[in-house]
């Protein structure tokens, strides 16, 4: 039985993943190459089940908002909220219901943004304004608010000063900042146990004038409030980064506190979840790194989440973004490393969109886009590198239901 007979929803994805394979130039274009077996054999699944399901509660979260159907939308997302509903990729299913929400205006404020027209912007921010008059005490609604008002303040800073001047972007940033953070101030996310409120909190650190002194407390307690939740972990590793609002040792510190205050739902894998979310930005991370730590809360992550979404992220993020040609004997080298279990233990199909989401690696290679998805081919090159010297014997790697296994061509 083939492996199309086992997945026949799941087409099979072959590519030539070397240069040596490559036709060489003295052989006529007239007279074909011999053929070859593909070096790397995975099946492909594409959309996977967290982007449908993603995509799903963005799309209904758009309709609710068009329609202005505001009461059944805040309904929805108060449930998904206290039911800490997750998506297969353990997204936030309230979060993504209220980013389908605001989708429209965010895209038309950016739209706005990028052709330098300021008043438009403030058009479009001011629309929902009678909103939040007619539903002052509504908590998901101003929250949505909040939120558009903390994108709108990125999207001036991310702006070039073909847009607007600088101190004019600057201004834009403070002042949105400013209207968010005094939403936040009138809904406490422990009083309405809301993580949505706890992640606005966390945002507007970024416009705050004494960051650092409110960064851990901030971050915690949105952990407490949804530990399940591995997002919000990654993205206090990020925040702890010092060039954001805090140091490697406050990292380290923190990454062991995580983990020991998760340890029933993650093992050590909160530990991995902070360093994963500032590694992937910065490599000096790696300088306070315990990586037999990490190694171990990897596999807590994949023995607690043993999902092919989780096997594809956690594979990328190894492999892609932080593997590549290390130093013998390294930290990043032991990391590195681990993608051969990933592969081995837990990888048995393709999600490219997951690959092709994640940080782009930091430092050595050259990107091959071979494959038609960008994600499929960030992941075959990742894959046939790492395995180039069982794939120059002449080997072929086969990705199946039981495994991965080392083929020898005949």
């Amino acid at each position: 039985m083939t492996i199309h007979h086992l997945f026949p929803s799941v087409r099979a994805v072959r590519a030539r993943l070397s240069p040596r394979l490559a036709i060489p130039a003295t052989i006529p274009a007239t007279i074909p190459p011999a053929p070859r077996h593909p070096p790397v054999h995975i099946p492909l699944c594409d959309p996977g089940p967290d982007a449908l399901a993603c995509e799903h509660l963005r799309a209904r979260g758009q309709f609710l908002a068009r329609q202005e159907d505001w009461e059944q939308l805040a309904t929805e997302i108060a449930t998904a909220e206290a039911e800490r509903r997750l998506t297969p990729g353990l997204r936030s299913a309230a979060s993504m219901l209220a980013e389908g929400a605001r989708r429209d205006v965010t895209a038309a404020i950016a739209e706005a943004i990028n052709r330098g027209q300021p008043r438009e912007v403030q058009a479009t921010v001011a629309s929902l304004d009678p909103l939040l008059a007619e539903m002052p005490a509504c908590p998901v609604i101003a929250q949505i608010v909040a939120t558009v008002h903390v994108e709108t303040a990125r999207a001036w800073r991310a702006a070039d000063d073909a847009t607007a001047p600088a101190t004019d972007r600057l201004k834009a940033f403070a002042r949105h900042m400013a209207t968010a953070t005094r939403l936040n101030d009138r809904f406490d996310p422990f009083e309405h146990q809301s993580p949505l409120w706890a992640v606005v909190r966390c945002a507007v650190l970024e416009a705050d004038p004494a960051p650092r002194d409110r960064v851990a407390d901030d971050f915690e307690d949105l952990i407490d409030l949804d530990p399940g939740n591995p997002w919000h972990m990654w993205q206090f590793g990020k925040a702890l980064r010092p060039t954001r609002f805090g140091s490697w040792e406050q990292l380290d510190a923190q990454a062991r506190r995580t983990a020991a205050r998760t340890g029933d739902l993650w093992g050590s894998g909160g530990y991995a979840w902070i360093y994963l979310g500032a590694l992937c930005k910065e490599a000096g991370a790696f300088s306070r790194l315990d990586a037999e730590l990490f190694v171990e809360g990897l596999h807590d992550i994949l023995t607690r989440h043993p999902t092919q979404d989780m096997a594809n992220r956690m594979a990328a993020l190894i492999g892609h973004t932080l593997g590549g040609p290390t130093p013998t004997g390294s930290t990043r080298r032991r990391v590195a490393d681990c993608l051969g279990w990933i592969a081995q233990d837990h990888l048995r199909e393709l999600h490219p969109e997951i690959w092709a989401k994640v940080p782009e690696r930091q430092t050595g290679g050259t990107p091959h886009h071979r494959a038609a998805h960008p994600g499929e081919a960030r992941a075959l090159d990742c894959l046939a590198e790492f395995y180039a010297p069982a794939l120059d014997t002449g080997r072929r790697l086969h990705f199946g239901p039981d495994g991965m296994r080392m083929i020898k061509e005949d």
